[in-house]
């Protein structure tokens, strides 16, 4: 049979792509897959013609002896808060269609169906629409890896009731605590999905909680979060109502994990008065344990989607608030996370027109240039070979256009489209989490680059190639909208809101660190130092203090968890290059064309680091790294100010004490490579 009603679900092709149109299919034409008649065939008024091929045979049934999910619909939760609480986990019945999706993932042109299928289509060219292959062949139905579903295993049930315990009541569970700016796409999803959870299961999140019922809520939300999940919908509604109301998973209550506050009084900017508090650290606690046994569970039950994605992106970042950045479980989790990125196909996002934009399409897009970004941020702390290359990936960028707009109507969402400029920026002057991402990503495609010369094994680049990339870095940020464009004055403008002072912050810190990179690549390329690199260090650093200055007066508090990370990323390479001018002073035989670039500026600056360095304990993530750097740019600072000899006259021979050294793993960050006692004396002159 044919579909042609707007409510069927879409076809998946066997490589993870939709299946297209019969009058496109035919034409080899590129289709947008909207239904009930796709774009194409209603501009060539073949309204009549456009059908989506349909097995004849039934889809079959699961035999999971787990419950089904049931609708997510307003009916639904009402029956629930004017009734009894769940029965039993088999009385609970599903009337909601969710396609099954296309294993195992997404196969590209290379892949061993990809000939198979172009055969399967010249047949169906030669013999006609009777004779398309049956969908139970383009469809491999997911069998979770949990075993029989009859009874749980010991380890999934622990995992389950340990999850669930720690879900906040409904007065405190409904009150979500987001970062200003940095949640993007998934904030909306958030408040919905909070609401349809109090509102369906409230009863089970009572004082006491038995464990019997506990156990009876497991069951489906595993039965749920084994179920298929379309990435494919293009309905906001529909998309949402795979996973809200008594279709919760656990990719969901995983995702709310981020941004509940387990204990009361316990959020950051609140708490932290110099150090972390023990309220704090016990919420954190709480989070991390829930956010990770919540992935693993969706690793038992689920095949991935996109929601699976973001839970393992932030398992990511939580790690490495736990343990620093370098160490090898952000790394594995890092690596999974680009594993999962490309199984479900979210590098190949294909979207050639406008029209065709959606909002899954925007969820993918939004999760590729994010983790792409994400991607180049830990090679650049680590100097190991990024995990995803854009030279292998498609995915346009996002558009420019608010989340809450993402998961409007239609209408709303392809007006919003058609308003941005011809390169996809919204022309409101708005900054949105999506206007982060797009800058972002085009600063990442840069430093990719930056990283094939500085990491790769071919011969020496020339210096006419890195001033090439120079002038496109400066290029591409100049025509970044107006409302990203940094003004040192924004620190001191109280008329600049904090999404748009982080936002113009963090940028401007981005492209600074490119500008760091390509300057030391120059100076190893024997192009002549003009004080570029100097001033670039000089704007690093004080551009990184004030997340930790300013939070006396709690302008930037809640980034306060960012702290580390942003000195330790910028601020301490380039502290490094600051420490080099005061042991091998140049500024008092060519002054510096920057006036505020003088020696006492140096010195003050790398005074106010040190105390932030200090602030950090030695305990935390990164806590090694930030000790060492104190300790090295505080025996600069004494061995300049102490000097019996004049301060403008360098000593004939760098005399140091090696006893402390601080080693970054990447090699252009690591500008203390004259700490060291092997280091060449012939390439200080280079630095």
């Amino acid at each position: 049979m044919y579909a042609n009603n707007p409510n069927t679900p879409l076809l998946i092709r066997r490589n993870g792509r939709p299946q297209a149109c019969d009058p496109c299919r035919k034409r080899k034409l590129a289709c947008d897959h909207t239904q009930p008649v796709c774009s194409r065939c209603k501009k060539r008024k073949q309204d009549a013609d456009c059908v989506y091929i349909v097995s004849g045979t039934k889809t079959p049934v699961s035999t999971s002896p787990l419950p089904s999910p049931a609708p997510s619909t307003s009916s639904a939760a009402s029956r629930h808060r004017n009734s009894q609480p769940v029965q039993s986990p088999l009385t609970v019945r599903s009337d909601t269609q969710v396609p099954n999706l296309a294993r195992p993932g997404y196969l590209g042109p290379t892949s061993y169906c990809n000939i198979y299928e172009d055969t399967e289509n010249s047949l169906s060219l030669l013999q006609g629409p009777e004779t398309s292959t049956p969908q139970s062949e383009n469809v491999s139905h997911h069998a979770p890896v949990g075993g029989s579903q009859n009874v749980m295993s010991p380890r999934v049930r622990d995992m389950c009731l340990t999850v669930l315990r720690n879900i906040p009541s409904a007065t405190q569970g409904s009150m979500l605590r987001f970062k200003p700016g940095s949640d993007g796409w998934i904030r909306p999803v958030a408040l919905q999905a909070v609401k349809s959870l109090y509102d369906t299961f409230k009863d089970y999140f009572g004082v006491n909680r038995s464990t019997t019922k506990l156990e009876e809520l497991a069951r489906i939300i595993c039965a749920n979060t084994s179920r298929p999940f379309s990435d494919n919908e293009t309905d906001p509604q529909r998309w949402m109502s795979q996973f809200t109301g008594e279709n919760m998973r656990w990719e969901i209550i995983g995702l709310l994990s981020v941004f509940w506050d387990f204990v009361p009084g316990s959020d950051a900017a609140a708490m932290w008065k110099g150090k972390r508090s023990a309220a704090f650290d016990r919420g954190f606690s709480i989070s991390r344990e829930n956010l990770q046994l919540c992935f693993e569970l969706c690793k038992e039950f689920s095949a991935g989607n996109s929601l699976m994605l973001y839970l393992s992106q932030r398992c990511t970042v939580i790690h490495s608030m736990f343990v620093g950045d370098a160490e090898l479980l952000v790394w594995r989790s890092h690596a999974e996370s680009i594993s999962l990125l490309t199984f479900l196909g979210f590098h190949a996002v294909e979207e050639k027109h406008r029209h065709q934009a959606s909002v899954s399409n925007e969820v993918k897009k939004r999760l590729f240039h994010h983790l792409f970004t994400m991607a180049m941020v830990v090679v650049s702390f680590t100097g190991r070979p990024p995990l995803i290359a854009s030279r292998y990936s498609s995915t346009p960028l996002p558009f420019d256009i608010s989340d809450e707009v993402v998961f409007s109507d239609e209408e709303t969402f392809m007006k919003a489209v058609e308003r941005l400029d011809e390169r996809g920026w919204n022309t409101d002057g708005e900054i949105y989490p999506s206007t982060r991402i797009r800058a972002r990503t085009m600063i990442a495609a840069i430093r990719e680059e930056l990283f094939e010369i500085a990491l790769g094994n071919e011969e020496a680049v020339s210096v006419e190639t890195l001033l090439k990339l120079r002038a496109r870095e400066l290029q591409t940020v100049s025509e970044f909208p107006a409302s990203l464009h940094f003004d040192p004055t924004d620190l001191e403008n109280p008329e600049v809101d904090i999404t748009t002072l982080s936002s113009r912050l963090f940028v401007q810190l981005e492209h600074l660190q490119n500008m760091f990179f390509i300057e030391r690549l120059l100076l190893r390329s024997g192009h002549e130092d003009n004080g570029d690199l100097l001033k670039v260090s000089y704007e690093l650093v004080t551009l990184t203090l004030p997340w930790y200055d300013y939070l006396n007066l709690d302008r930037l508090a809640a980034f306060r968890n960012d702290c580390e990370w942003l000195v330790m990323a910028y601020a301490v390479p380039a502290g490094g290059i600051l420490c080099l001018e005061l042991l091998r002073p140049t500024l008092h035989i060519r002054p510096h064309s920057d006036p505020r670039i003088t020696r006492s500026n140096i010195i003050q600056k790398l005074s106010l680091l040190v105390a932030y360095l200090n602030w950090v304990s030695p305990w935390g993530p990164n806590g090694d790294l930030c000790n060492d750097a104190k300790s090295v740019i505080q025996r600069v600072l004494d061995r300049t100010l102490n000097a019996a000899s004049s301060v403008y006259e360098p000593p004939a021979v760098l005399e140091w004490d090696f006893s402390t050294q601080l080693d970054f793993n990447f090699d252009l960050l690591d500008t203390f490579d004259w700490n060291r006692p092997d280091f060449p004396s012939s390439q200080q002159s280079n630095q």
